[in-house]
């Protein structure tokens, strides 16, 4: 039940009816029904898998927190992840693995054997193992209580705005909120709704008309310019930009309807002046997920590395975040190329300061969120190939293929332009704190309504309702 079908929004109608009806006892009981029925929609075996997942990790949680020897604990909690991780690695990565063992034995003239087992990747299953991992973590520390409440946890990972994609919640922001009986409030409807339509605007309206160019492009390479496809290189990037993060509106409005509060997981990405700047503004849920887990971690126990701590902190979060994305050796090339620019800031940072005192603030900032865009820009196009080969192709075409710029049908092209300018003008408003030329959120009631109803009108007119799922759908 994708976010952008009638059948979403029907049944967002009537659970959220049926929420603010019923008294408050039975408010957890329809939302987690509602959940299962949402899971259950999409392939009723993946009601089994998180049902699992769910009751694992309720008694591991429990038993974490009353353990009191530390040998012990720290035990359970590495079959916790070791478990966690095995359904992960047993749906996402069994076949790669065993196709690239056997690839590597075959080098030595050992054949191995292997069945392909072509296994249905469970949708929303690398976000809420990551999330129960980061659960039982906290609760180790003892920066976090286990939920006794079967319902309240059952909640925390199947919660259906943030099910299949996200973002990666943490317990002391959502847990406290399930908790909590929440009763109806104008302005939760209102703010939720603003949330979802400006969501269906970038998915709709940007994203998927950016993919009929994209794809006309890159699945005709030999056919295109250097030109077309630097154009679709730069488009995919605010393609990706657009359609996970309007997945994500639509996701944080679908639970502010209810009263919950999701994390922000974008925050403006493509305003940063360096990558390490980036991905704290980019999927904020998974980077600060392996910030917490992972980087500072690995930093704070090889302190005496230095700098090189560092370095090794990041290759490993890195290859991780790669890995995370799927079993293809261009997503761990695409985090490996993250990982190596973020080194090569820490090495060049006292350089960059000192340029940047002898250059004026806005011509510096200017020059540092180009650079850091056209970077991401073209290492997206190693995590959309689907062979490192591929990824090659694109950039020996762009410098030495020259010919014709491709423009797909004339309102295409303007439906992109609009659409990417009403986007850019409200995130400058939002970035440089513009508010009094704002209109969505406008001081004036009746500017934001009408804003709104534009917005809306636009949508039916030039959005796809016919487009893909949304492409983090996939990892």
């Amino acid at each position: 039940m994708a976010f952008t079908t009638i059948q979403y929004f029907i049944f967002l109608f009537i659970t959220i009816f049926l929420y603010y009806l019923l008294p408050g006892r039975y408010k957890k009981y329809l939302i987690l029904a509602s959940s299962v029925y949402f899971y259950g929609s999409v392939r009723i075996g993946y009601l089994f898998i998180v049902l699992f997942v769910i009751l694992f990790n309720y008694f591991i949680g429990i038993l974490l927190q009353n353990i009191k020897d530390k040998r012990i604990k720290r035990f359970d909690l590495i079959i916790s992840i070791l478990l966690n991780l095995g359904i992960l690695v047993y749906f996402k990565y069994l076949d790669f693995l065993l196709f690239n063992i056997s690839s590597v034995f075959s080098l030595f003239q050992f054949k191995i054997s292997h069945t392909i087992l072509n296994l249905v990747l469970p949708l929303g299953l690398s976000y809420y193992i990551f999330q129960v991992i980061g659960f039982n973590f906290d609760i180790y520390r003892g920066a976090q209580k286990a939920e006794k409440n079967i319902i309240n946890f059952s909640l925390f990972i199947m919660f259906f705005p943030k099910l299949l994609v996200g973002p990666i919640e943490r317990a002391k922001n959502l847990l406290p909120q399930i908790r909590d009986y929440i009763s109806f409030n104008n302005e939760n409807i209102i703010d939720g709704g603003k949330s979802i339509i400006w969501g269906l605007f970038k998915k709709l309206v940007i994203a998927d008309r950016i993919s009929i160019y994209t794809d006309a492009v890159f699945n005709n390479l030999e056919h295109h310019s250097g030109k077309t496809i630097l154009l679709a290189t730069i488009l995919y990037g605010l393609q990706v930009y657009a359609d996970f993060s309007g997945y994500t509106d639509i996701a944080i409005g679908s639970a502010r309807l209810f009263g919950i509060k999701l994390m922000d997981n974008f925050n403006r990405p493509f305003f940063s002046k360096n990558v390490s700047e980036y991905w704290r503004r980019w999927h904020i849920s998974l980077s600060s997920w392996v910030s917490d887990y992972i980087y500072t971690p690995i930093v704070l126990k090889r302190r005496d590395w230095g700098n090189y701590s560092v370095y090794f902190a990041l290759f490993i979060s890195f290859l991780i975040i790669g890995i995370w994305h799927g079993a293809r050796w261009n997503y761990i090339l695409f985090g490996i190329i993250q990982a190596l620019a973020l080194m090569l800031e820490v090495i060049t940072k006292k350089i960059r300061k000192k340029i940047s005192k002898r250059i004026p603030a806005f011509t510096y900032n200017g020059i540092s969120i180009f650079l850091t865009f056209s970077f991401i820009s073209f290492s997206l196009t190693i995590f959309r190939a689907n062979t490192f080969n591929d990824a090659l192709k694109v950039l020996d075409r762009i410098f030495f293929v020259h010919g014709d710029l491709f423009i797909d049908k004339p309102s295409t092209i303007l439906f992109i332009i609009i659409g990417c300018a009403i986007l850019l003008l409200s995130e400058i408003i939002k970035e440089f704190q513009l508010a009094n030329i704002s209109f969505l959120n406008n001081r004036n009631w009746l500017v934001q309504w009408i804003s709104y109803a534009f917005l809306l009108l636009y949508i039916l007119m030039a959005g796809v309702f016919d487009g893909g799922q949304f492409i983090y759908a996939q990892f």
